[in-house]
């Protein structure tokens, strides 16, 4: 039972490294920028904002879809954590001189 616990527990974690959080950021700017540029000019043309409303809604949901779970490309570049496998420098972290 501990065995798939700590399977799902992976599963939901949402770890992603530093350049995996630039890439979600690039991403979901360009799509949002993309998808609410189409849905301007396309609601313009037709003159319907219900239709803008639905492309925004449309590119909102896709940025969603892609940014928001903890892809396995998100994590590509892992950062070593103190305390993961490294030791402490002797004395502990010293912050400002304390």
């Amino acid at each position: 039972m501990d065995a798939i616990i700590n399977q799902l527990q992976h599963l939901f974690e949402g770890q992603i490294d530093f350049h995996g959080q630039r890439l979600a950021e690039s991403i979901s700017t360009v799509i949002l920028t993309i998808s609410s540029t189409i849905a301007l000019l396309v609601g313009y043309i037709q003159q319907d904002i219900y239709l803008t409303m639905w492309i925004s809604l449309i590119g909102t949901l896709f940025a969603i879809f892609l940014v928001v779970p903890p892809w396995p490309v998100y994590n590509q570049h892992p950062q070593p954590w103190i305390g993961s496998k490294a030791r402490l420098p002797p004395g502990g972290i010293v912050v400002s001189g304390k």
